[in-house]
């Protein structure tokens, strides 16, 4: 394996074993054992996921509503799969198909980066990451597994685990006025759902409100200049810097 493999991989390896215990404690308390973990870490792709499923289930879920809410915020895997594609074509099918099916979200940003700026990065360094990575978060769930079977951890200090990530996840999006509008519309959607006594679909319904209020708050006119709002005269000086001005294309995920 090549030292910058491993260099990209470790801090990513890192954060893994952090997230990963508790999430393995919070299975663990949903009754999950090590070996049930370590398998569905290593193939199921999405930690947050994860992290629903314990605790949706530990909280009375229908089974039928903890689907549809994983199902709803797994759907971004799609979008990476989109991003990602055209800088696959360089490799061939098989080996494209290997790095699409086992990538997580930190394997993905990664690889995505390294490929559109054109570094030397092979099928094998992907595929070697995605291995390094989904390893180290699958042995870590079940370390975490197997640790609340014989340490009592209160269910709600492992659960905010995945809460704290989700909530710097969130810190870390653009301000913008869509991403503000999604935010509030999801949490006002689930709060609305909780106080009607419909917890059970307040995942999966907080996520369309939110998804809505972001398309609709982006669509507004004032949310994107048009030539209109364009200067009719420009001073000479920026008319020049704008024209030498470096371009390029944008890599990498949002």
């Amino acid at each position: 394996m090549r030292r910058e493999v491993l260099s990209a991989a470790w801090p990513v390896m890192v954060s893994y074993v952090a997230v990963g215990l508790p999430c393995g404690v919070l299975a663990a308390k949903a009754g999950m054992g090590p070996l049930q973990n370590f398998v569905l870490a290593l193939t199921f792709l999405s930690g947050g996921g994860q992290f629903m499923m314990s605790n949706l289930w530990l909280a009375g879920v229908p089974l039928g509503s903890i689907v549809a809410s994983v199902a709803a915020v797994s759907t971004r895997f799609a979008l990476y799969s989109a991003s990602l594609a055209p800088y696959l074509q360089r490799f061939g099918r098989r080996s494209a198909l290997a790095i699409s099916c086992c990538y997580t979200e930190e394997a993905y940003g990664i690889t995505l980066n390294k490929l559109a700026s054109g570094a030397a990065w092979s099928a094998q360094d992907a595929l070697a990451l995605n291995l390094c990575v989904q390893l180290t978060w699958a042995a870590s769930c079940a370390a975490g597994a197997a640790l609340g079977t014989v340490v009592n951890v209160p269910t709600a200090i492992a659960g905010f685990a995945m809460t704290s990530l989700f909530i710097y996840l969130l810190y870390a999006q653009p301000h913008t006025r869509p991403t503000a509008a999604a935010a509030a519309a999801a949490a006002l959607t689930v709060a609305a759902c909780k106080w009607a006594g419909a917890a059970g679909i307040a995942v999966p319904v907080a996520a369309l409100a939110g998804v809505a209020a972001g398309l609709a708050a982006g669509a507004l006119p004032h949310a994107h200049r048009t030539h209109h709002d364009e200067p009719t005269h420009k001073h000479p000086a920026a008319t020049a810097s704008a024209a030498h001005a470096p371009t390029g294309e944008k890599g990498g995920p949002q």
